[in-house]
């Protein structure tokens, strides 16, 4: 009798862990949906555009709209580009063009990288948006930055030497500059102009 209980019992607990799992799945679903949503609505708002009733429009704005959004959703939610194509409905290669075709659009439409930005800042700038990393994501992004921060600052000494170097390299025609000024006079503005353009041209 005691063994029979004792297995209903963990019957029991487990059927409770599987709900739980499951609940807890349908919760992460649920949030994730709002987001997507969220970020759609903002940048229906920004744009002016509806991208939900608009999912086969090859319009330039509304295919613009989708990218900002594909972009958001891989870049700050970490999607794969078989989930966001889930999400629109579409084939995973049309979301890969977009996110990779969207930078190169960006640099030359000024009024479509200025709404990029608002929208990128509205929707980062609520508190509600965040996802959750990792330790070891957050570790590795720091590492990545405190790489980066090493690497420019190595640009700025070498950059530094570079000008130490050419200006100690021009400090003689300086003064050569200055001599010759002090001996010829007025005259010396069309030689100075001479040697500048020759400077210049090197």
């Amino acid at each position: 009798m005691g063994l029979k209980l004792k297995y209903i019992k963990d019957n029991t607990m487990e059927a409770k862990k599987e709900n739980d799992v499951e609940a807890l799945k349908s919760s992460k679903k649920t949030r994730r949906t709002q987001v997507i949503q969220q970020i759609i609505s903002t940048v229906d708002e920004e744009m002016g555009l509806d991208l939900r009733n608009s999912k086969k429009s090859r319009v330039r704005e509304i295919v613009n709209g989708r990218a900002i959004v594909y972009i958001i959703l891989r870049k700050h939610l970490k999607m794969s580009y078989t989930d966001i194509s889930k999400v629109f409905n579409k084939n995973h290669a049309t979301i890969i063009h977009s996110v990779k075709q969207l930078p190169h659009i960006l640099k030359y439409d000024s009024d479509l990288a200025y709404s990029y930005q608002n929208i990128t800042y509205r929707w980062l700038g609520d508190v509600d948006n965040y996802v959750r990393i990792s330790d070891v994501e957050l570790k590795t992004r720091i590492k990545d930055l405190i790489n980066e921060n090493k690497m420019l600052n190595l640009r700025v000494t070498k950059l530094q030497l570079d000008n130490y170097d050419y200006s100690e390299k021009y400090k003689k025609y300086l003064l050569l500059v200055k001599e010759w000024d002090y001996r010829v006079g007025n005259k010396f503005e069309e030689f100075k102009r001479k040697v500048n353009s020759i400077l210049n041209g090197m």
